[in-house]
């Protein structure tokens, strides 16, 4: 089954664990962990963070992400983006977006 578009459910504040049960293959899903809401992208060979959040058009406010796996917790803090954000995403990847910048 091939899932595609976004998909908005609410994930609350999450654990780390609860959000790996969003992970699906084929695609990077999107947590705000403000508001909840969840949304995905299709996983693409090569897809990397900077990619992803353009792909998704995301809030361009958000400076700090987590990718979160089973291998544990990635973040990823605005003065990193420029470097980590090149880092390739692994299919089932779920990013949790935790902060805006302040106006």
């Amino acid at each position: 089954m091939k899932a595609g578009g976004k998909v908005a459910l609410s994930a609350g504040k999450s654990s780390g664990k609860a959000l790996l049960e969003l992970a699906k293959t084929g695609e990077v899903t999107f947590v705000n962990a403000a508001t909840g809401l969840v949304s995905s992208i299709p996983f693409v060979e090569g897809l990397n963070l900077k990619g992803a959040i353009e792909a998704a058009k995301l809030d361009p406010r958000f400076k700090a992400f987590e990718v979160v796996r089973p291998s544990g917790i990635i973040r990823v803090g605005a003065d990193q983006l420029a470097k980590l954000g090149r880092a390739k995403l692994k299919s089932g990847d779920v990013i949790r977006m935790v902060k805006l910048a302040s106006k």
